[in-house]
């Protein structure tokens, strides 16, 4: 999950498209930088509960990422207007989707953050034992979101800052694990791992794809490289195919490093993956080095998502789909009301669902950000169905094909949620049709 690092890739590609277009090398790289963030770090531990047997889970994943960014390349070109998400549903589906997709998008930045400051609180417990205890560490991750919440009152340049200071470290952990950690791999780890609760077939990759597939929200920004891109139409979608599987050979690469590393159950109880990994291999100051880049990343990457949220329901008040109150007010750089109501909701969010294990919790966050999220590329799909008369009759047929595709795929990612997920899942969809009601009604 990286949407802030895709907010300083659009004002690059911005720069980019004043001084000319950029080739297929370009675009990828706007892709793949689209998706890699900060959800890596502990994806590993939530999926060492199912085994080693979720790196299936990772291939459906990244087969449901493609279906999908092929999808939104075609809206793209259908409804070129649309702007973001929400944009893209309401041009084919109407007000009352839209505003759904509006509630439902925000709802998912809440939740996501919570996870990232999950992430933050756990290397901070790995750097400090005595802080890993469940009460610790959610005192510790509501001190990561309410640091973000503080440093977002600077305003947007001081949070580009921190961006771009923390962007270098967030690859490190996972680039020494997929290089470097392929020496330390012991084929025997991996397969005594391999599927410690005895599931399904079906039932582990189904589980672990909803889980693995939090690494690739954001893939929906793939079709906003489209107007810096040269040759738009050849390019984009070579780009996007090339960028979704250049990142998933990354995570799963470094995932399978760690499972062939960390037996399933040290794996699952870790409360920073990579760093325990990097203990077992690299030494203790080494894998302190990595406890402190994925601590940076995680708080940088948090610090950015929570201007994100603000000025999403800033904007959304703004365009009429949220109340008046969060609307952008006179000489206002950032929008404190809106700061405030995303500190509070994500601390809600945190505190709703502690755990007794980091990486019991953190799968929870992503399932549900994960579902939301589905829902909302279904209503997009559904979106590009009936956008497709806008299409040259040679190109309805594919379009719609690859809607249905991306349907069938997230439906099925979705059916894997747990009962409790979806049912969390169902509390934005329930407001937004609430909201939709409100509003039409004043």
């Amino acid at each position: 999950m990286a949407a802030t690092d895709t907010t300083v890739l659009r004002r690059d590609a911005t720069a980019v498209a004043g001084n000319g277009s950029v080739g297929l090398f370009g675009a990828t790289a706007l892709v793949a930088g689209s998706m890699i963030g900060s959800g890596i770090y502990l994806l590993p531990a939530s999926l060492g509960g199912v085994g080693s047997i979720s790196i299936l889970g990772w291939i459906a994943a990244t087969a449901a990422a493609l279906a999908l960014a092929g999808m939104f390349a075609w809206l793209g070109i259908a409804a070129p207007a649309a702007k973001g998400l929400p944009g893209y549903v309401e041009a084919g589906l109407g007000p009352f989707f839209g505003v759904q997709t509006a509630v439902a998008y925000p709802a998912t930045n809440w939740i996501g953050v919570s996870a990232i400051a999950l992430a933050a609180a756990g290397a901070v417990g790995y750097l400090v034992p005595a802080l890993a205890g469940p009460t610790p560490r959610l005192a510790l991750t509501l001190a990561s979101i309410w640091l973000g919440v503080g440093a977002c009152w600077f305003g947007p340049r001081a949070v580009a800052r921190i961006e771009g200071l923390t962007l270098a470290f967030g690859l490190l952990p996972v680039l020494v694990a997929a290089t470097v950690g392929w020496l330390a791999f012991h084929p025997a780890v991996f397969i005594a791992s391999w599927n410690p609760r005895g599931l399904g077939l079906v039932s582990a990759a189904g589980s672990s794809a909803l889980t693995a597939f939090w690494a690739f929200l954001g893939v929906e920004c793939a079709a906003a490289t489209a107007g810096v891109v040269r040759d738009p139409a050849r390019n984009v979608p070579r780009a996007t195919l090339v960028g979704v599987i250049a990142v998933a050979a990354l995570y799963i690469s470094a995932c399978a490093v760690l499972m062939g590393i960390l037996p399933a159950a040290a794996l699952a109880s870790s409360s920073a993956p990579f760093a325990q990994a990097a203990r077992t291999t690299l030494g203790v100051g080494l894998a302190a080095l990595i406890a402190v880049c994925g601590l940076l990343r995680a708080q940088g990457c948090l610090t950015g998502w929570t201007l994100v949220t603000s000025e999403t329901t800033r904007s959304g008040a703004d365009a009429g789909v949220f109340p008046s109150l969060f609307r952008t007010r006179p000489g206002e750089r950032v929008s404190a009301i809106n700061l405030a109501l995303a500190g509070g909701l994500m601390s809600l969010v945190a505190i709703a669902t502690a755990g007794p294990t980091l990486g019991r919790q953190f799968g929870v966050l992503a399932d549900v950000a994960v579902i939301l999220c589905l829902y909302a590329y279904i209503l997009a799909g559904g979106s590009l169905i009936r956008l497709s008369g806008r299409l040259a009759p040679s190109r309805r047929l594919a379009a719609r094909a690859t809607a249905l595709l991306a349907m069938g795929c997230s439906l099925a990612l979705m059916a894997a949620g747990k009962p409790l997920e979806l049912a969390f899942g169902l509390v934005p969809v329930a407001a937004g049709a609430l909201l939709y009601l409100w509003l039409r009604r004043s």
